[in-house]
């Protein structure tokens, strides 16, 4: 009785407390689970007797939640394969009843139902440990799954790794070789291919390898390997040299050099490994003598041209015989690069020189006619000791390195019999164009010529501030130009602010230092700049990294290591003499110069008063207005202007003294001149000096917005920029000079017609004269070319002659040609089909005296009557136009 009654008063107390939580919406089971004075026993009584009052039932062990809306109790039982129902329970004689089935559940005794629950628990107890095992079953099975995956897909990739192997192995195929001694197996290449594979995976690639007793030297250029095989031990520098220079030779052929280009020419390839190399040593690698006897046509030669050009028969493989030029001229430029470099010590200390290097190399452009031998004298210290001249100033070279056309055997004694005679002549065949003779490097320490000294004063845990001063000690005649001083900052500095004497400074943050810029620096000068940065943390001075000071800057006309040019000898069996103004430029890497305005006025004005001097001792008078200051001013603004920029007082008066009408269009039109000039350097990267060496004569008569439009005609339609719109202005002057330009924009109109954009540039490129020429002349010659003769515009781009012949002589031509049998086109029987003709270049650039022999096989005379018989059935006909279209 006590059991119950306390059962119903927890049934009571529970309900009550349900209606207030459904009230407030808090579960019902948070307050009922926290009476901790509870026994189980009663909970369950207490259960049962709440859900008999609820109208539903719920067994113990099952979690349930309240339903504010209708205070219901929601079961969800989670045992596996046990029924749910709601029960009326009643409590009566202690007998309970299930009405919801068909039949009654009733026990006759308390210990009855105690049993029966007992069962129940043993059963979800037994239920939650099988639970608990499947659980336990599926996670071991589970991790077994994952392990098999990870197995599964490492196996896959293994797999798809051995695909890919086996794919790129065949992908990597031999496309062409050249076996020249036949001591190396062909097939020894498979065992290079698989090493080669794997070593480029490990990123251990090497440029020589030694596999299966063999040593292979190979290049990479795009996706092409350059391989040479050997089984002896051979000069590997040698083998190297070799490969970049076949690929350079490949690149001349046919561009880009990759595996269609390749296998599209593998002809012309087979006949320059076999030109380039005989028995495994290295002959012919220059490609301008290759281009001379094996052409990407391949037509066949005349028997009287079936021969190598000289260039190949003799020792001078650089050069080719029959070189002519209208003026014979060697320009020879001296140049150094002084690298300085110095570390920042401490607080109001000096710098001191880590490393000091002198690179130097000497550049010249040479345009000679034939085959001549030039001779270069420097101050070699070793020459001057050796004919007793040791006190002269001279300079020791070091790390020199000559271009391949020097004789070393009359320069360096190693190389020089006992029995000959060894003067440190620099002795040599230049090759035709632009090159560079020599090169130095001289690692003596030299006095800096600029000298930094810095002070850094440190604010804690606010700024630091830097006090940099910049002194130059080379001599005030030269100005050092584009200073960069670099200085190190700390990593976490920002808000930079300077204040500089002249010049600028930026900040460069991924750098970790601020640069300051000065454009001209002249000699003698001290500046100072100050800069400041704010720092967010402080680190300590110890710990801080202190890296140096870096200075870049550049010196025309000044040469660290003090090397002279003696003499420049110029040697030719036919005994020319080449112009007599051969100009030596010395300069620290080409740059601008800046002075200040009363030394340019001083240096300007003793300038010209140099050059009127030097034309009254010649006989020539100039009157110039020394009484007009704004007149003289006018006079002498070209010459500041060019001094300033770093051209040598020396070299203008060379220049006006050799061409009087530089120096009379300076003085009247200073101005016009100056900005023409200017517009050369900037369109065609040149400097101030070439454009005045080549186009000194032509300036007199023109406007620099004339000369502008010219050159926006050929830049506009892109046509070239930069040096080879220079080379066609070099090639055809009239073209920049004097020439009309609606006149040439019409003639480019037209031919642009004719001809595909890389055509056109060919042909502008060749013979720039063309734009001179009438259209409609050059619209019939390409007609009558195009639809007779059958020359598409890709093989008449390459011709040179054919817009300078006449009509009469293009089907004079080809009229001989097709009576003597050298030409068919079409053929009568097979129009659509084309035989293989002379091409355009033998055509119309084989001269008149030698187009019969060469080209048509007969003897001049007949020729001449040909021509001669031609014209009189001409004269007959009297045709309005020379041929049908």
């Amino acid at each position: 009785m006590d059991f119950n009654i306390n059962a119903l008063n927890i049934s009571n107390q529970l309900f009550q407390q349900q209606q207030q939580q459904s009230n407030n919406n808090i579960p019902l089971a948070n307050s009922f689970f926290n009476n901790n004075n509870t026994s189980a026993t009663a909970i369950s009584q207490g259960i049962l007797a709440y859900s008999n009052a609820l109208g539903q039932i719920r067994t113990p062990r099952q979690p349930f939640s309240c339903l504010t809306n209708n205070n219901l109790v929601e079961e969800m039982n989670l045992e596996k394969g046990l029924e749910h129902s709601n029960h009326h329970i009643k409590t009566e004689n202690n007998i309970l009843k299930c009405p919801s089935s068909t039949t009654t559940k009733e026990f006759r005794t308390e210990l009855e139902r105690l049993k029966y629950w007992e069962r129940r628990s043993k059963n979800n107890e037994a239920a939650k440990h099988s639970r608990t095992k499947r659980r336990e079953r599926e996670q071991l099975l589970q991790q077994k799954v994952m392990e098999l995956e990870r197995e599964n897909l490492r196996l896959r990739n293994e797999l798809e790794e051995e695909k890919r192997r086996k794919i790129f192995y065949s992908v990597i195929v031999v496309l062409i070789s050249r076996n020249y001694r036949g001591d190396v197996d062909l097939t020894i290449i498979e065992k290079f291919i698989p090493f080669l594979v794997d070593m480029e995976e490990e990123g251990k690639l090497t440029p020589i390898v030694d596999v299966a007793d063999a040593i292979f030297v190979f290049i990479k250029y795009n996706n092409v390997y350059v391989v040479a095989v050997s089984d002896h031990n051979v000069n590997v520098a040698l083998m190297q040299t070799f490969l970049y220079k076949l690929v350079g030779v490949f690149s001349e052929y046919f561009k880009d050099v990759e595996e269609e280009s390749v296998k599209d020419n593998f002809v012309i390839i087979y006949e320059l490994l076999d030109e380039m190399m005989d028995f495994g040593y290295p002959q012919v690698t220059e490609g301008r003598i290759l281009r001379e006897y094996i052409t990407q046509e391949g037509y066949k030669l005349e028997k009287s041209q079936i021969r190598p050009p000289m260039a190949v028969t003799n020792a001078v493989s650089w050069r080719s015989e029959g070189i002519k030029h209208r003026k014979n001229e060697v320009f020879l430029d001296v140049i150094e690069s002084l690298n300085l470099l110095i570390t920042v010590l401490s607080a109001n200390a000096n710098g001191v020189v880590l490393q000091s290097e002198i690179i130097g190399s000497v550049k010249m452009r040479v345009f000679l006619t034939g085959m001549p031998e030039l001779r270069l004298g420097l101050n070699d210290k070793v020459q001057f000791e050796n004919t007793g001249r040791g006190r002269s100033k001279t300079v020791e070279l070091e790390d020199i390195k000559f271009h391949q056309c020097v004789r070393l055997s009359r320069f360096d004694d190693k190389l020089t019999d006992s029995d000959m005679k060894n003067d440190r002549t620099i002795s040599f065949v230049p090759p035709d164009g632009e090159f560079e003779l020599m090169s130095y490097r001289l690692s003596t320490v030299v006095k800096p010529l600029i000298w930094i000294e810095t002070v850094i004063e440190r604010f804690s845990h606010s700024r630091i501030e830097y006090m940099i001063k910049a002194k130059s000690q080379f001599k005030r005649r030269s100005t050092a130009n584009n200073v960069e001083i670099i200085i190190p900052a700390p990593r976490d500095a920002d808000t930079p602010r300077f204040k500089a004497a002249i010049g600028h400074c930026r900040y460069v943050p991924e750098e970790t230092a601020f640069i300051w810029n000065i454009k001209s620096f002249p000699g003698g000068k001290e500046y100072l700049m100050r800069a400041q940065f704010k720092l967010p943390s402080v680190v300590s001075e110890e710990a801080e990294r202190k890296p140096p000071v870096k200075i870049r800057f550049e010196i025309p006309y000044f040469t660290t290591s003090g090397i002279q040019v003696r003499y420049l000898k110029i040697i030719e069996k036919s005994g020319y003499q080449a112009l007599p103004w051969v100009p030596v430029r010395f300069l620290t890497t080409a740059s601008t110069l800046s002075k200040n305005s009363e030394v340019l006025n001083e240096t300007a004005t003793e300038l010209v008063k140099s050059i009127v001097e030097e034309y009254e001792n010649k006989g020539k008078m100039f009157t110039l207005p020394w009484v007009d200051q704004h007149a003289i001013n006018s006079a002498l603004y070209p010459f500041k202007e060019l001094l300033n920029l770093g051209i040598q007082p020396e070299f203008l008066e060379d220049a006006c003294l050799h061409e009087e009408k530089l120096f009379r269009s300076m003085i009247k039109n200073g101005q016009s001149i100056y900005k023409m000039l200017t517009i050369f350097v900037e369109n065609f990267i040149m400097n101030y000096e070439d454009s005045i060496r080549i186009w000194c004569d032509l300036l007199e008569n023109e406007t620099p917005q004339s000369i502008q439009s010219r050159i926006n005609l050929f830049s506009g339609r892109g046509l070239a920029s930069g040096i080879g719109l220079r080379r066609i202005f070099e090639k055809c002057p009239e073209l920049l000079f004097g020439s009309e330009v609606q006149k040439m924009d019409i003639c480019l109109e037209q031919i642009s017609n004719f001809f595909e954009s890389a055509d056109l540039k060919t042909i502008v490129n060749n013979t720039p004269h063309i734009c001179l020429l009438d259209p409609t002349e050059l619209e019939s010659k390409y007609e009558y070319i195009y639809f007779h003769m059958g020359f598409v515009s890709e093989e008449l781009a390459k011709s040179k002659c054919w817009m300078d012949l006449d009509l009469f002589s293009i089907i004079d031509r080809h009229s001989l040609l097709l009576k003597t049998g050298k030409y068919f086109y079409p053929d009568p029987k097979r129009p659509q089909l084309k035989k293989e003709n002379p091409s355009p270049e033998l055509i119309f650039d084989t001269p008149e005296n030698k187009f019969a022999s060469l080209v048509a096989d007969v003897e001049h005379e007949e020729w001449l009557i040909f021509r001669e018989l031609c014209e009189q059935q001409r004269r007959l006909e009297d045709k309005q136009e020379p041929y049908e279209k």
